[in-house]
């Protein structure tokens, strides 16, 4: 595959990310270094990765795993038996979302902010939600200002999605059922409308999950297709 050509742009600047993070699957990695070696459009792509995710990754804390991460870890590994599902709804399940993300969250927190965030130059107080499917890897990464209604989805990876089908976004407030934020576009980038101020909106939602549905979204007013993505509610402030 030619990066180099205008229209692959999109998929160059995707993949120098991944790899900038880590998160690219091994063979794709060192297909991508040997390209890059010479392809200067490529090499270009990574560097500048490098040059926006490096100030974050240098002020981004240390994180230490609570004890869940491990255990998903040890049942992925066969190490623990797996335990029957908790019963009803999927969403008042924490682990359902929890567990998804908590693995690459500190990485793909970083990805959000330097993606989404406006320039240093012009501060603001950012709310981000990276969604992660089971492999936790990121999807798609949500953000908003805590003092705007508009939050804004941008595709960083994931499954396409069939033509007939939908993606759409659901806030996961404590102790209540799934609220619809809309349908995504088709291309996975776009805006949705958020309720009132996302301070105000995001105020007891810990966390949004993705599902997908019927063409234009589910009509029924709660989540009926499978759910594919999950991310924590992250203040940047």
């Amino acid at each position: 595959m030619n990066l180099s050509r205008p229209d692959r742009e999109p998929r160059l600047d995707a993949l120098a990310a991944e790899y900038v993070l880590g998160t690219l699957p091994v063979r794709a990695r060192l297909r991508l270094a040997r390209i890059a070696q010479t392809d200067t459009a490529v090499a270009a792509a990574i560097r500048g990765w490098e040059q926006r995710l490096s100030p974050f990754a240098e002020a981004a804390p240390p994180v230490t795993p609570p004890p869940r991460v491990w255990r998903v870890v040890a049942l992925r590994l066969g190490l623990e038996p797996v335990r029957p599902a908790a019963p009803g709804p999927w969403w008042t399940r924490v682990g359902v979302w929890r567990g998804f993300a908590v693995a690459s969250l500190a990485a793909a927190l970083v990805l959000g902010t330097a993606l989404l965030a406006p320039p240093p130059e012009a501060p603001r107080q950012p709310i981000v939600v990276v969604l992660a499917g089971a492999d936790a890897r990121p999807a798609l990464i949500a953000t908003v200002a805590r003092d705007s209604r508009t939050l804004t989805v941008k595709a960083v990876g994931g499954t396409p999605v069939p033509t007939d089908k939908s993606l759409e976004l659901w806030l996961l407030p404590d102790g209540a059922a799934p609220r619809s934020l809309g349908a995504i576009p088709a291309t996975g980038m776009g805006q949705l409308r958020l309720p009132a101020a996302a301070d105000v909106a995001l105020n007891g939602v810990p966390a949004l999950a993705i599902t997908l549905e019927q063409g234009g979204g589910s009509t029924a007013g709660a989540p009926q297709g499978p759910v594919l993505y999950t991310g924590r509610v992250e203040r940047l402030y």
